[in-house]
């Protein structure tokens, strides 16, 4: 929690005092016990009646190194760790952390206009790393215990506007993403998850203070009441919708499963259940069913191994309403009912409830219906839609058989076939109200049809052909897929197709069935399509990985650009695009995607923009040219459309594009690019609109002031805190970087000279002698003309471009390029003059810093450039001490010409 922070050296604060001199009384080894004990108990008594905020400034000053005696900051640092445990301590510890976190220096106030302290992606990971590891000596159990309470209010938005993020942060990231603490089992899973979960699916977490509480009484008992459930529900939302991580909300989700659906499908809804369980419910099954939705692939894997699918969990639980365990503990079987108010309760199954009571038609229906309608506003769900319907027509057409087959009862019916029956009966209702609101997008593709044909056909064909009706439907069904123009033989359905031909050719010597002739045409179909296909299979795969990849491509476009996706849902399409960019795919469109990635940039979740860096870079690697035009473009923002915030993401996502496509970074694009940055690290950028909004707020702060003057009687009194001299001094440095009359602030001049810099030194070839030499002349010029202490960062960044500089053309002499420009003669001696002038009269240590390394670097390469570059010698050629020089002699004996001598 220490920051480098300095308070005045002329005096302390008077809490500061009092600490310090209790804590010398009461610690100092050197007194006696008689004197410790009791000025002990007065230092704890000063801790515990201070308040929490007072106390964090100054608890952190002085647990600095050097600031107390070592047996005097042991005792400090533990009555800081324990802060959070206080009441509100948690919320005034993370503000706290932000408020003096660095990164907070260049916090945009008018584009996040809330209040509390400023929020960076920095500054939570300080606050997330605080207060999820438990201080020294305390159990992760008796830590997380302390703050649970706390965290778990902030993630239901009770506390400052934007605490709720900073909480998901903290449990998502801190505590639940770490394998210490948030695997199932331990500390940080118990204390955070299962009380959700108690008050969700009770049965997840038998609470054992239940076991002792008075013997049940007549009638049902609630385990949760509503406001415990709605607010489990909130919870949970928040901490999946701000926690941008697919697995984690995957094991938050998934095993809730049943108990959402039943939530976001419950039938006696009101207007308030409807907005405090059915929505959130719904909205909690959406982004689950949407993680957890399978490509064709996977879809087939699954089906090979016979396990289920999330869909095919609901259809086999839709009337679910609550856990029903007979045999088990009473608590185990459970309920969810309406209270007097209308809203939603869990209460314990009475005696009478234990038995499973067949649901009514309509239920069955209505919950079908909520069913059909909740997939089908899902576009991702394709092929699991499509599995599910492949599924249900399986079961039907089989049941369908059986019921048509005469058999002989050799003992009672089960108890269970009611069961049975009711299960059947959902299956068929859900099958279809699929085709009745969903038909077009029940088959994916023409192999789920040919799977339900040959099962059909064979059955017909080997077992029973008792039911020729059912065997119509299937060669209807396979006519439809043979006269489809898209339909092609392929590997995977060339055994289903053996297998139907099979069984028509079986069909067809049957000349007494009605359907005999329509098997005959069917096969000659098939075997003509055989032929067709033979000619054509070559571009098969090609066509079909075409289809998947479109088919990808429009569900990630569906994740990004709605406004309903979740982060995690973003997150997963993001990782949809970047599979398709590292295959190379020919449906992504280049265009549209750079212009998606750059708006998603301006996305207030940090996790999510800083994702979308990381595709930039990816996109990069096959299309530079793109993507750095269009970051130039937004990041200098000739129509000003774009906040200080936005434009420096554009910056540093073109650096790090940069940094990853070092080779690319020549020629036009590094010409167009490093134009784009002169103009903005320039002195003479202007912005008319920037310029006009600055006149009209001071015009209203001018007419405030004045109404409150009026209002006062005079001037209205201030009732801030005193600042430190040293406070008011990195006030007014913070203040001066903002644009002043329509000028570029100063931050975003600094962020630009810092991306040339970087952009000359990987590649001083591609940027050229012309824009090097307008960068230099640039960089003395800030460094002469602008001396203020606020503009002490643009100097730096001006001094580290010609570190760069200087640092490229070491590079470039050692590796033996000749880049025919670098300091030399009368332009070098003005650079080191200006350097020394800086080092010796600037008011910013850093900048001084810089210059003297600089001067170091520059007289370094001069002195390099003396001496002539060695080439490497592999091969003998002179020999010490004998006028012998092997290469020489061969040279002259292979390659000279021949000459005749005259010998006696």
């Amino acid at each position: 929690m220490a920051q480098d922070y300095k308070p005045s050296k002329r005096s302390h604060p008077p809490l500061v005092d009092d600490l310090l001199q209790c804590g010398q009384l009461a610690f100092n080894p050197k007194l006696p016990d008689e004197t410790r004990q009791p000025n002990k108990e007065k230092f704890e008594s000063l801790i515990a009646s201070t308040g929490t905020l007072a106390l964090l400034p100054v608890l952190n000053l002085l647990v600095q190194p050097g600031r107390t005696e070592p047996w005097l900051r042991a005792p400090i640092i533990s009555s800081l760790a324990t802060l959070p445990l206080r009441r509100r301590g948690v919320q005034d510890t993370i503000e706290f952390v932000l408020s003096v976190h660095p990164s907070s220096a260049g916090y945009n106030v008018e584009a996040n206009p809330r209040k509390g302290a400023a929020i960076t992606h920095e500054g939570l990971n300080a606050a997330s790393r605080l207060l999820s590891t438990p201080p020294a000596g305390m159990s992760p159990d008796r830590w997380f215990d302390g703050i649970s309470h706390q965290l778990l209010s902030l993630l239901e938005g009770e506390g400052e506007p934007e605490m709720d993020r900073v909480a998901a942060f903290i449990i998502g990231f801190g505590i639940l993403g770490r394998k210490a603490y948030g695997a199932p089992g331990m500390a940080g899973w118990k204390t955070f998850v299962e009380p959700i979960f108690r008050h969700i699916d009770p049965s997840l977490v038998l609470a054992e203070e239940i076991l002792h509480t008075e013997k049940l009484t007549l009638g049902p008992r609630t385990l949760t009441s509503p406001s415990q459930l709605a607010g489990s529900l909130q919870r949970l939302t928040s901490l999946v919708a701000f926690h941008p991580h697919p697995s984690l909300t995957k094991r938050l989700l998934q095993p809730l499963l049943l108990p959402l659906w039943s939530l976001s499908s419950w039938q006696k809804t009101s207007e308030l259940a409807d907005a405090k369980f059915r929505k959130p419910a719904l909205k909690l099954l959406k982004i689950l069913l949407q993680l957890s939705s399978t490509s064709k692939q996977e879809m087939r894997n699954i089906s090979q191994r016979n396990s289920q699918s999330n869909l095919d969990i609901i259809v086999g639980n839709l009337m679910f309403d609550g856990r029903l365990s007979p045999n088990s503990s009473q608590y185990s079987s459970w309920k969810y009912a309406s209270s007097a108010d209308g809203r939603i309760q869990i209460q314990l199954r009475s005696d009478q409830d234990q038995k499973k009571i067949p649901a009514d038609m309509a239920s069955i229906d209505n919950a079908a219906t909520a069913l059909v309608i909740c997939i089908g506003s899902m576009p991702e769900l394709g092929s699991d839609i499509s599995q599910l319907f492949v599924k249900l027509c399986k079961g039907w057409f089989t049941s369908s058989h059986n019921s048509n087959t005469s058999t002989i009862l050799l003992r009672p019916v089960r108890e269970e076939s009611s069961v049975d029956l009711e299960r059947h009966l959902i299956e068929v209702r859900v099958l279809l109200k699929m085709m009745e609101l969903i038909p077009a997008k029940l088959v994916d593709d023409s192999r789920q049809v040919l799977e339900i044909v040959r099962q059909v056909l064979s059955d017909f064909s080997h077992i029973s052909k008792s039911n020729e009706d059912l065997a119509s439907i299937a060669l209807s069904l396979l006519a439809i897929v043979l006269e489809s123009p898209n339909f092609r033989e392929t590997e995977d359905t060339e055994s289903t197709l053996a297998n139907i031909k099979a069984a028509l050719e079986e069909i067809s010597k049957e000349s007494e069935l009605d359907i005999s002739s329509t098997a005959r045409n069917l096969l000659l179909v098939l075997r003509f399509r055989k032929d067709i296909d033979d000619a054509e299979g070559a571009s098969i795969n090609s066509a079909k990985m075409l289809a998947e990849d479109h088919k990808n491509y429009s569900l990630a476009l569906q994740y990004l650009t709605s406004a309903e996706s979740p982060p995690p849902v973003r997150v997963q399409g993001l990782e949809l695009i970047s599979g398709l960019l590292g295959a190379n795919s020919p449906v992504v469109n280049i265009q549209a995607i750079v212009v998606l990635f750059s708006s998603l940039l301006q996305d207030g979740d940090e996790y999510i923009y800083l994702r979308i860096i990381k595709s930039f870079i990816e996109l990069s690697r096959e299309h530079p040219k793109a993507v750095m035009k269009d970051l130039v473009e937004r990041y200098v923002d000739v129509n000003e459309d774009a906040d200080l915030d936005q434009r420096l993401r554009y910056g540093e996502a073109l650096l790090q594009v940069i940094q990853n496509s070092t080779a690319s970074f020549s020629g036009e694009i590094a010409r167009s690019a490093c134009e784009g940055l002169l103009s903005i690290a320039g002195r003479r950028g202007y912005r008319p609109k920037t310029e006009k909004k600055q006149e009209k707020e001071a015009r209203l702060k001018q007419k405030k002031d004045k109404d409150a003057e009026d209002a006062w009687g005079g001037e209205v009194p201030q009732v801030e805190d005193q600042m430190t001299p040293e406070n008011e001094i990195l006030a007014q440095i913070v203040s001066g970087w903002e644009s002043k009359r329509g000028t570029e602030d100063i931050r975003i001049r600094a962020s630009a000279l810092s991306i040339l810099g970087y952009g000359i030194e990987s590649n001083v070839d591609g940027v050229g002698s012309t824009l090097i030499s307008t960068s230099v002349d640039l960089s003395i010029h800030i460094l002469t003309l602008e001396p203020e202490p606020e503009k002490g960062i643009l100097r730096r960044s001006a001094i580290l471009l010609i570190m760069s500089l200087v640092r490229a053309l070491d590079v470039a002499r050692d590796e033996g390029r000749k880049l025919g420009f670098g300091f030399a003669g009368q332009s070098l001696d003005d650079v080191q003059r200006i350097l020394k002038y800086v080092e010796d009269t600037d008011n910013d240590g850093l900048v001084r810093q810089h210059s003297r390394d600089v001067i170091e670097g520059l007289q370094t390469w001069q002195l390099k450039s003396l001496i002539t570059v060695q080439e490497d010698q592999t091969e003998i050629r002179e020999i010490a001490g004998l006028s012998v020089r092997p290469l020489v002699a061969e040279s002259s004996r292979i390659g000279g010409k021949p000459r005749i001598e005259e010998i006696e």
